[in-house]
């Protein structure tokens, strides 16, 4: 699967779950996993660990959702500008 470019920069703009689906149905984007490598590419690549019981793809499109929505991959992106 390759990462839609134009998908991830209109991500990085969605604030609520509401505008991140909105987003991912414009594009025709209904299946977790390119949901979540799409959002992982918009925050900026971080690594990410899940445990053993976090296998299923539904399960870790939440929580990269959740981690989206809080924004701290905002600041990661600041403090890179910044030289930190």
């Amino acid at each position: 699967m390759s990462i839609n470019k134009v998908l991830v920069g209109a991500l990085q703009y969605c604030d609520t779950k509401e505008l991140v689906e909105d987003t991912f149905s414009r594009f025709n984007i209904g299946d977790f996993s390119p949901k979540t490598s799409h959002l992982v590419e918009a925050m900026g690549n971080p690594t990410l660990f899940f445990s053993e019981g976090g296998t299923d793809t539904e399960g870790r499109y939440a929580t990269v959702l959740s981690m989206f929505l809080t924004g701290e991959w905002k600041m990661n992106k600041i403090y890179e500008r910044m030289g930190l």
